[in-house]
C-alpha cells in the first residue's frame, strides 16, 4: 500500500480513521475525524472518500459512520464472533435464571476483549459492554484468563503493573494458582464497589484455553455463597466446549 509523505502506509491511516469511533460517537465529520486520527484535512477526506467507495464507511448528512462491509466480514469470517453465535444460547439460559450480566470474553494483548454480553433491564450498570476492553486483572473473566495463560506471559503481565498497589494480590502466583486450582475466579468490588464478578474458563478440545465466561452482578447473595452460581457457569462452559469440539 501506498505510502504518506510521512512514511506511514495506507493500512495505518486506515486504522486511525477507524479508531477514531467510539460507542458514544459513532456519527463523525470529517474535521473530527482529522482531530482525532492526527491527519490533515485533506488527507483525512480523501481516506474517508476511499472507505465510503471500499463500504468500510457510510456517508451521512454531516458526515460518517462504520460502514455495514466491515460488519459483514466480521459476522462472516471472524473466530470470535463464530464463538460468540456458537456460545449465545448458554448465555442466554444463565441470563434468563439470574437476571443480571453474561459476558464471554478472549484475551487480545493485555486486556480481556468481551465479545458479547447479555444484560436485564435490572442489571447494575457496569463499564464496558460488547467489543469493549478491560486489563485482565480488573475483572473476573480477564483474571481466569490469565490465571491459565504461560507462567511467562504472567511474569511479564505481573512486572508491566508491578506499580499498581491494588494490582499486586490479584496478580499474585499464589492467587492465580487458586484460580487455576478452583477453576473460577469471584472478586467484588475490583471496579464498582458491590459488584461481584464470577468467571469460568472454557477450553477447546485438547485443554487449550479459549475464553473466560462469567456474570456480573450486585445480588449480595452471590457475593457470600459463588458456588450454586459457578456450578452452572462451569456447565454451560462444558456445553460450550463440545460445541467448540464438534466438527462443524
Amino acid at each position: 500500500m501506498a505510502n504518506s509523505p510521512t512514511g506511514e502506509a495506507l493500512i495505518g491511516r486506515l486504522d486511525r480513521v477507524l479508531n477514531a469511533f467510539t460507542p458514544e460517537d459513532d456519527a463523525l465529520s470529517t474535521a473530527e475525524i482529522a482531530r482525532r486520527a492526527g491527519l490533515p484535512p485533506a488527507t483525512a477526506h480523501r481516506v474517508c472518500g476511499d472507505m465510503v467507495r471500499l463500504g468500510w464507511l457510510d456517508q451521512r448528512p454531516g458526515g460518517y459512520t462504520v460502514g455495514s462491509r466491515l460488519w459483514e466480514i466480521t459476522n462472516r469470517a471472524s473466530r470470535r464472533t463464530k464463538l460468540a453465535v456458537l456460545s449465545r444460547p448458554y448465555l442466554s439460559d444463565i441470563q434468563a435464571v439470574m437476571g443480571q450480566h453474561v459476558q464471554l470474553g478472549v484475551i487480545d494483548g493485555f486486556d480481556v476483549l468481551f465479545v458479547d454480553r447479555l444484560s436485564s433491564r435490572e442489571a447494575p450498570e457496569i463499564h464496558g459492554g460488547v467489543a469493549g476492553r478491560l486489563p485482565l486483572h480488573a475483572s473476573a473473566t480477564g483474571l481466569v484468563l490469565l490465571a491459565h495463560a504461560s507462567s511467562e506471559f504472567q511474569a511479564f503481565y505481573r512486572e508491566k503493573h508491578q506499580d499498581d498497589a491494588e494490582a499486586s494480590p490479584r496478580l499474585s502466583e499464589e492467587h492465580l494458582a487458586f484460580i487455576r486450582q478452583h477453576g473460577c475466579c469471584a472478586q467484588t468490588g475490583a471496579i464498582e464497589e458491590n459488584i461481584t464478578g464470577l468467571a469460568v474458563p472454557i477450553r477447546q478440545k485438547g485443554r487449550q484455553l479459549v475464553a473466560g465466561l462469567g456474570i456480573v452482578t450486585d445480588d449480595e447473595e452471590v457475593a457470600r455463597r459463588p458456588a450454586p452460581w459457578v456450578q452452572m457457569l462451569q456447565i454451560a462452559a462444558r456445553g460450550i466446549q463440545r460445541g467448540l469440539s464438534t466438527p462443524s
